[in-house]
């Protein structure tokens, strides 16, 4: 998880205090979750997906694919791979709703 919350800030152009200070956490904290020493209580992946206008399933579903595709990649690489797995993950999830 702390790697998909991570890509998904640093995605959005956001730095760790900004990204903290958005969600009422401290920039520690943050730090915790992004480097998997804490895991994120279902409170705080609820201000994640509201600040990134999206559902807790879809954040976490991209998270589980991002623990599927672990490669040896650059960080731009993941970056951007992070980004397009996302966009399809949102898409197939707005396909879903719409049936």
């Amino acid at each position: 998880m702390g790697e998909a919350l991570k890509l998904l800030r640093i995605f959005n152009g956001y730095k760790s205090a900004q990204i903290a200070e958005l969600l009422g956490l401290s920039q520690s904290y943050i730090s915790e979750l992004e480097n998997n020493k804490k895991q994120p209580t279902l409170d705080v992946l609820d201000r994640y997906a509201k600040l990134f206008n999206m559902k807790k399933s879809t954040l976490m579903l991209f998270a589980e694919s991002l623990d599927a595709d672990n490669g040896n990649m650059s960080k731009k690489q993941k970056i951007a791979y992070a980004g397009m797995k996302l966009l399809k993950i949102m898409e197939k999830v707005g396909d879903l709703e719409n049936e």
